[in-house]
């Protein structure tokens, strides 16, 4: 293989359960090496028995952040040559049928050197199966593969993030360098949206499913769309109203259904103050919070 084709991966936990070594398993054959990286604070004592000549763990018992980890396992596979990178999450996973659907998708691809990122579809599964591909403004980080050549040239992910924006502000970055994000529409990832519980609606009295958060994970939202809003809504303003769009509905919907309302005010109003004094990274609070 071509060393700039090489693909190397990376998977960044937070207490995980056995489920993620299935997960690992469906998308390693893609991959030369594979990075997982523990965020766990401690670092869990997981026991995944996956092959030890492709897999390295990394585990110092600190949460780093989603971002700081992506940078983390992009410098080692660039040390290694790698071209590209391959970026999951813990709760993702391929079928079989689509991970060589992927695989065929990305080596046909032309004028690959102009794509900073290829994505994937997670939301709807397609009844295609064709190597459709769709220039795009958002890509998830899950299932993306990273141009490591694009990478060192663009900057790496956005460490101020921690979590939440860290792919769109990648996505945005590379876009106004003049680089491509594309997305293959009928390559599907199985990938969890977030925990979905079903609330009685105010607005029709039915019964109507919600993706809640945590009021931390609010907090993160909140205030990385207002960093990301800053650094970008001047350079590409068509995409920023229906962002404003959901963030404002998505705290609505914590608001008016998630447990813990005052905290979650708490959260909203220091998610602001740390946004306007520039407090970015990890959250600084004495609060514990779960972060999904």
């Amino acid at each position: 293989m071509d060393e700039l084709e090489k693909i190397f991966g990376v998977v960044i936990l937070y207490n995980p359960t056995m489920e993620v070594k299935h997960h690992i398993e469906s998308y390693l054959p893609l991959v030369q090496k594979l990075l997982v990286v523990d965020n766990s604070e401690p670092a869990s004592a997981i026991e995944l028995d996956l092959p030890e000549d492709r897999v390295i763990y990394i585990a110092d018992g600190e949460n780093k952040g989603i971002a700081a980890r992506l940078n983390q396992a992009a410098l080692y596979s660039i040390a290694q040559n790698a071209g590209w990178l391959l970026t999951m999450d813990q709760d993702s996973f391929f079928d079989s049928s689509a991970l060589q659907l992927y695989e065929r998708c990305f080596n046909s691809f032309k004028a690959r050197e102009e794509v900073a990122m290829f994505g994937l579809e997670y939301e709807k599964k397609p009844s295609t199966t064709d190597c459709t591909a769709l220039e795009t403004d958002l890509l998830i980080t899950s299932g993306s593969l990273v141009n490591l050549q694009v990478f060192q040239k663009i900057g790496g992910f956005d460490e101020n993030l921690f979590i939440d924006e860290v792919d769109s502000e990648y996505c945005f970055k590379a876009i106004t360098k003049g680089y491509k994000t594309i997305k293959f529409n009928n390559v599907y990832l199985n990938h969890s949206l977030g925990t979905v519980s079903y609330h009685l609606s105010f607005k029709n009295f039915r019964s109507t499913p919600r993706t809640l958060h945590s009021p931390l994970r609010v907090y993160y939202m909140v205030r990385n769309h207002l960093y990301v809003a800053e650094k970008y809504e001047r350079l590409l303003p068509t995409l920023f109203p229906p962002r404003k769009t959901a963030i404002i509905n998505r705290i609505k919907n914590n608001l008016l259904y998630g447990k813990n309302k005052w905290t979650l005010i708490r959260y909203l109003v220091l998610a602001y103050l740390d946004f306007k004094n520039k407090r970015m990274k990890k959250m600084r609070t004495a609060i514990k919070e779960k972060t999904s």
